[in-house]
């Protein structure tokens, strides 16, 4: 004979299963927490693309992002954190402001101790904006850091002959466009102001993915031989950059 008080009641049973399903449940979910905190799953786009490339984003258009991650890919390795670097401050950072606005344009703001602020108006073509911040921290950077060596120092040795920056109706014969393409040394007016403005004109334009710059530079020889020393000169200042960076595409071995 068993006596029926050792036997479990059918409804005793579900309640032991129900409990063993809940704990198996929450099991899991503590388990997903885990993998979530520790492969970076559970982080906003912004905070990847933050950690991924060395930056801090700022902006209201989740859209732009995707933009940013784009534009950054393209990068040497490495190079961001380099740009970064002045001689004994090595904690500085790169901060990215997008925002949409006409009011305001496109601008970099210094400071050698605590970092670089791009301010973008990314109303405007946002990979020419950030092309636009890159080479201005990046001349910015070869001139104040102690061993670089100064910056394009041999630039004027691509302009026409006794060539003076500043005075645009005495040289607009030399843009392209308004001469012929074979004596064209600027590629349109606003590189006439400032050697500055002449190198970021070209490097915006060496950083385009939607143009193609072989035809100017197959006519226009003097404009390529200004783009490939300031390619070198970027090469020169950085150890991070050889020929495999982006901008450097066009003057390849097999170019």
């Amino acid at each position: 004979h068993i006596g029926t008080d050792t036997l479990q009641k059918p409804s005793d049973v579900y309640k032991g299963d129900g409990r063993m399903k809940i704990k198996k449940m929450i099991q899991f979910i503590l388990f997903t927490a885990v993998i979530f905190s520790l492969t970076g799953c559970g982080k906003s786009y912004e905070k990847k693309i933050e950690e991924k490339y060395g930056i801090e984003i700022e902006t209201d258009d989740k859209d732009d992002l995707k933009k940013v991650d784009t534009y950054f890919s393209k990068l040497p390795k490495g190079f961001i954190e380099e740009l970064k670097k002045y001689d004994d401050y090595d904690n500085r950072t790169i901060k990215i402001v997008l925002k949409k606005s006409y009011d305001e344009q496109t601008r970099v703001k210094y400071d050698i101790s605590t970092g670089d602020c791009w301010y973008i108006d990314s109303s405007q073509d946002l990979e020419d904006q950030i092309s636009y911040c890159v080479i201005q921290s990046v001349i910015f950077n070869m001139v104040n850091r102690k061993d670089r060596d100064g910056l394009l120092l041999k630039w004027n040795d691509f302009n026409p002959e006794d060539y003076k920056y500043g005075d645009d109706d005495k040289y607009a014969e030399y843009f392209y466009g308004n001469s012929s393409k074979e004596n064209a040394y600027f590629i349109d007016p606003k590189p006439l102001q400032s050697a500055g403005d002449d190198a970021t004109t070209i490097f915006i334009l060496l950083m385009k993915s939607d143009y193609d710059l072989d035809d100017l530079f197959k006519n226009s020889p003097k404009i390529r031989d200004k783009a490939k020393y300031l390619c070198e000169e970027i090469e020169r200042a950085f150890e991070t950059v050889d020929e495999t960076a982006y901008w450097n595409r066009y003057f390849t071995e097999t170019k």
